[in-house]
């Protein structure tokens, strides 16, 4: 459900896709420049594979950071790049628009603003009157710049909003979220609809520790702003604390009964529910960038089909893949293709 070169069937594409949704998940994945430099790899080459892989929609992020590195010059060459490669195989894109998009360090506001702003830590970043001001102004001159490009099939406003993530435990407020999504919808046209995303706990305890720290509960607060709601998956997850590596893990019923019951809840809200995160590399402890040629736990092909899996069968249809940089680093380093293996295995088992 995607493919054909010319601009004038790409909408034609894109509406196929959506009836295809209903009966069989889409597989998609989220590319990020800045991940492919982190490993090491030719980003643009890289990005060229990925496309050619077979994906049938990716998401891209506007990383704000790069785009103004000098305060009022914009420059869109990278991501017009991406987007034009997109088109010209037909491959319906999820642009990210905000100051935190998809990647290490989470947010991507320029060196310029942080240093103006002096954010404090654990801090509701929104409540910065320049921060809020210049990301709506960001927002606005990306928007306009791919509201009429015919491969943008949504927009992903900000990532993982509410979600203390990052070097700082910054949030971005409810508030101010709303304020960014209504301002989409009117440059957009409500042409396209919103996608709002959220970490997700499937084990219990860290799904506590996250109720503890976080100001609200992410999903609840999306309810009334999102047309789509996607939720990031992460089964197998390792943590460092101190000098001390843990690995947190869930059980395959403990997983099922927790996704059933979200997938429910958006659902019965009105919401779609996309899987836009599945983990498919690795989340070592007090590792950021993975390189070593050994097989972590955290990321193993053959149990992160086992998961895509679990989540098809409760009937999520559009689920990412997270880490497709990754599997071009492996491919390279130690020829494994085992990720790409299990790509075409997913793909298969739909037909």
């Amino acid at each position: 459900m995607k493919r054909l070169i010319l601009a004038g069937l790409i909408v034609l594409t894109a509406g196929s896709a959506a009836a295809k949704e209903i009966s069989s998940p889409r597989v998609g994945t989220t590319y990020s420049p800045i991940q492919s430099v982190y490993l090491g790899l030719d980003w643009k080459k890289t990005y060229l594979d990925v496309l050619d892989t077979g994906f049938d929609i990716i998401r891209l992020g506007a990383y704000w950071s790069e785009i103004e590195r000098t305060e009022g010059v914009y420059d869109f060459d990278a991501l017009d790049w991406q987007i034009r490669e997109a088109r010209l195989r037909g491959i319906p894109v999820v642009l990210t628009v905000g100051m935190k998009a998809p990647r290490w360090p989470e947010y991507f506001l320029p060196g310029w603003l942080l240093k103006r702003a002096r954010l404090p830590a654990r801090s509701d970043v929104s409540k910065n009157k320049e921060v809020r001001k210049l990301t709506l102004g960001f927002i606005e001159k990306t928007v306009l710049r791919y509201k009429d490009e015919p491969v943008i099939s949504v927009w992903q406003v900000e990532n993982e909003s509410l979600n203390r993530i990052g070097e700082k435990s910054w949030y971005i407020g409810t508030d101010f979220l709303t304020e960014e999504v209504n301002l989409v919808r009117k440059l957009d046209g409500g042409k396209h609809p919103i996608l709002i995303t959220a970490a997700t706990y499937p084990n219990k305890f860290l799904r506590f520790l996250a109720a503890i720290f976080s100001c609200a509960d992410p999903v609840e607060q999306y309810m009334d702003i999102a047309d789509i709601i996607g939720i990031n998956v992460y089964p197998v997850i390792g943590y460092k604390f101190s000098r001390i590596g843990m690995y947190f893990k869930t059980g395959k019923e403990e997983r099922i009964k927790y996704f059933s019951s979200l997938k429910k809840h958006i659902e019965e809200n009105g919401k779609k529910v996309w899987v836009t995160e599945l983990q498919a590399e690795p989340w070592e402890p007090g590792c950021l960038v993975y390189k070593e040629k050994r097989v972590p736990p955290t990321a193993e092909p053959e149990v992160t089909g086992q998961f895509f899996m679990e989540l098809d069968d409760i009937g999520i249809k559009t689920i990412f893949l997270w880490g497709v940089e990754y599997w071009h680093f492996r491919e390279l380093k130690y020829e494994d293709e085992k990720w790409k293996e299990l790509f075409f295995k997913l793909k298969d088992r739909r037909k």
